[in-house]
């Protein structure tokens, strides 16, 4: 049995350094997710980083950026193109469509295969088109699902050199129990925390087999923290609806956090679990904070 799979039970305690060099300034960046509304309630969407007080454990922070959350989101749609999925390849192809033609054509994907070792398929700036012509081309690789390995490298790649946008995985991926070696559980734990603390979203399906593995653990690990939607199936017949559902939701929570502000401070890297205070100079404005979105 593999190593521990943490699970994030405290919205006051997921913020986590960034970098080495974070130590010596003895600070890390911190960041959340705040509603302003007026007296009517209607959002208000003129504030800047000036009109937010924030304070940490009682100490005022410098508010280093206020932006709604209007830029497009930065999805990774991480399928599974192993030996084992060889058989499913005409649903999986039907399935994606769905989920790019549900999905708003703002919003930018990274197409990646997961078959023996990453293979990046489409590119975030890559026009629909090519990203079609790459889902109607998409064929088995052969080999083992180089499933963790693949997660780290894209968020390292992918989503972490993207820091303004929302990150987002998608996954589609096979389980059959047949893991050839223990997953790095220390990697994939520094991933989890990194991930909810810059405000991630995650969602994927599972097409099960006789018996499942690390990889179904790690992804209701990933997934449920993230709050997100995950579905196992033992065919993949549901898998077009299910994908199109997965699109349909991203662009909900999308259109909602497009009236809510990312704030983002340096905290003290000594507070662990900091008590957050914020409030807005601008008259009549409500404020309602949240370390999670959407919310």
């Amino acid at each position: 049995m593999f190593g521990h799979l943490r699970t994030a039970v405290s919205f006051v305690a997921i913020f986590v350094a960034l970098s080495g060099s974070l130590v010596a300034q003895r600070t890390v960046p911190r960041t959340f997710y705040i509603s302003a509304t007026d007296v009517q309630g209607a959002p208000v969407l003129n504030l800047t980083a000036a009109d937010f007080q924030v304070t940490e454990n009682g100490v005022t922070r410098e508010v280093s950026r206020a932006a709604l959350g209007t830029t497009p989101m930065r999805i990774v749609l991480m399928v599974d193109s192993s030996t084992a999925v060889g058989p499913m390849m005409s649903t999986f192809r039907t399935a994606l469509n769905a989920f790019v033609d549900a999905l708003p054509e703002s919003e930018e994907v990274v197409f990646i295969s997961t078959g023996g070792q990453i293979r990046v398929r489409a590119q975030a700036t890559d026009p629909r088109d090519k990203l079609r012509a790459e889902i109607a081309r998409f064929a088995s690789e052969g080999g083992a699902n180089a499933f963790l390995d693949t997660l780290l490298e894209a968020d390292q790649r992918f989503l972490k050199t993207a820091p303004a946008q929302w990150p987002a995985f998608v996954i589609i991926t096979s389980d059959n129990g047949d893991g050839t070696r223990e997953p790095n559980v220390d990697d994939y734990n520094k991933l989890m925390n990194d991930f909810l603390a810059r405000g991630g979203a995650a969602h994927a399906v599972i097409v099960q087999g006789k018996r499942t593995g690390p990889i179904t653990d790690i992804i209701a690990n990933f997934v449920d923290n993230m709050g997100g939607l995950r579905t196992t199936i033992n065919t993949e017949t549901s898998l077009p609806a299910l994908m199109k559902g997965i699109a349909n939701r991203l662009a909900d929570d999308h259109q909602r956090m497009m009236t809510r502000y990312t704030i983002s401070y340096a905290g003290d890297l000594k507070v662990t679990q900091p008590e957050i205070k914020v409030t807005s100079s601008r008259d009549g404005v409500q404020l309602q904070m949240s370390v999670r979105r959407p919310f």
